[in-house]
């Protein structure tokens, strides 16, 4: 089955990226609208699997709701194969984005699942001094995979992970790309420095489940901007996507498999969920320009720092040229400067590249100097440094009193 999520799109485009949360795997499905909520979730796994079984194929669709717990209302109508199971325990935020737990994948009586990940997770990282806090997109798709697919599979491990090219060339995948370039537009406008964070990527996985070998892939779309500033670097954005498990024999013709749900989110639903999420955008905007205005000052009480150190070592800099060369500065080798470097076996030079004053040890007859600020002295008239050592080596004179 491929699933088309473009269907979603029109729903995301009224909910603004903002910080989420995800029942932890360890979470049992007592709560769910199974009909006996004293099971547990692997328990109601293997019934509806059972019952699955005893239904007739068929290759009619069959409509079925699916319900938002916390809100108590229909959340969405789509279709699924008649004789297959709908597995579905979901529970939206009540006061934010995402989900308190998310279960909605359908089943075959051969054990073919195919499933979402919750149809609006959000990531946001923050990058600052080098060091990450939050969840960047890489960490949440791994979690996500064994979220979703735990109540199906034992012995999960995960293989190879890298971008869809296939998806990526799609119509899909340049609708996808046409959503993200228009996100990050939005930001920019906004007055920040941001750039798209775009792919589409697919992670294979092999598992078991009851002893038997299954295969799984998970698709994954990452929808996101990376906003940088002098202060800090924040990657966010939104995830969509979902999972295809099958038996290794079956696998093959599963993750080939197209089929239309006709998904129908319920107008009332969106509109519940836009209000809650409006209002958590709000305090994540409060909190942002918060944070952003105690960064900025932490940053600029950094840089006033450095400067009045920069201007503490230039002072002292000066205080030394001052009493080793005479007051004239870097450009002045004074008669009391020539004894000093006589009686300390010294010779001064005014570097051609920096043009400060250097001292090298040795009194020799000729002297070379290269671009990297190295230095050679040597009584033999005959002897070419640049045969002998890198870099373009020039001739270069010591100072001499009031030069």
């Amino acid at each position: 089955m491929k699933p088309s999520f473009l269907t979603l799109i029109h729903l995301l485009l009224s909910f603004s990226i903002c910080f989420t949360s995800c029942a932890s795997p360890n979470e049992n499905a007592s709560n769910s609208n199974d009909p006996n909520p004293s099971m547990t979730e692997n328990d109601g796994v293997q019934k509806a699997t059972s019952e699955a079984k005893e239904l007739p194929n068929s290759s009619s669709m069959q409509k079925v709701e699916v319900k938002d717990q916390a809100l108590n209302m229909t959340m969405m109508i789509l279709k699924v194969p008649a004789g297959w199971v709908l597995h579905q325990d979901v529970a939206s935020n009540p006061n934010g984005s995402g989900y308190l737990k998310f279960l909605l994948a359908m089943e075959s009586p051969e054990g073919e699942i195919h499933g979402f990940l919750p149809l609006m997770m959000n990531y946001n990282a923050y990058v600052m001094y080098g060091q990450q806090s939050g969840v960047y997109f890489d960490e949440l798709v791994n979690y996500l995979m064994h979220y979703c697919s735990r109540p199906f599979l034992e012995k999960f491990i995960i293989g190879n992970r890298q971008s869809d090219k296939e998806a990526l060339a799609s119509d899909e995948g340049r609708q996808y790309r046409e959503f993200a370039e228009n996100y990050t537009n939005m930001v920019i406008q906004a007055g920040a420095y941001a750039t798209m964070d775009f792919d589409i990527i697919k992670m294979d996985f092999t598992a078991s489940r009851k002893n038997v070998p299954y295969k799984g892939v998970l698709k994954a779309t990452k929808i996101g901007v990376i906003d940088q500033n002098p202060y800090l670097t924040s990657k966010y954005g939104i995830v969509l996507g979902g999972f295809t498990l099958a038996p290794e024999n079956l696998f093959a013709q599963a993750e080939k498999r197209e089929m239309d749900m006709d998904l129908q989110v319920n107008p009332k639903w969106d509109a519940k969920r836009s209000q809650i999420i409006d209002m958590e955008t709000q305090r994540m905007s409060q909190d942002h320009q918060a944070r952003m205005a105690q960064q900025r000052q932490q940053f600029n009480a950094h840089q006033q720092n450095m400067a009045s150190l920069r201007q503490t070592f230039d002072q002292q800099n000066q205080a030394w040229y001052e009493r080793n060369f005479g007051s004239g500065g870097s450009s002045s080798y004074s008669g009391n400067a020539s004894v000093t470097d006589a009686i300390t076996g010294y010779s001064s030079f005014s570097d051609p590249y920096t043009g400060q004053q250097i001292k090298k040890e040795g009194h020799y007859n000729y002297w070379y100097t290269n671009e990297f600020g190295e230095y050679h002295g040597t009584d033999d008239p005959n002897f070419q440094p640049g045969n002998h050592y890198s870099g373009n080596w020039t001739p270069i004179q010591p100072l001499k009193p009031d030069h």
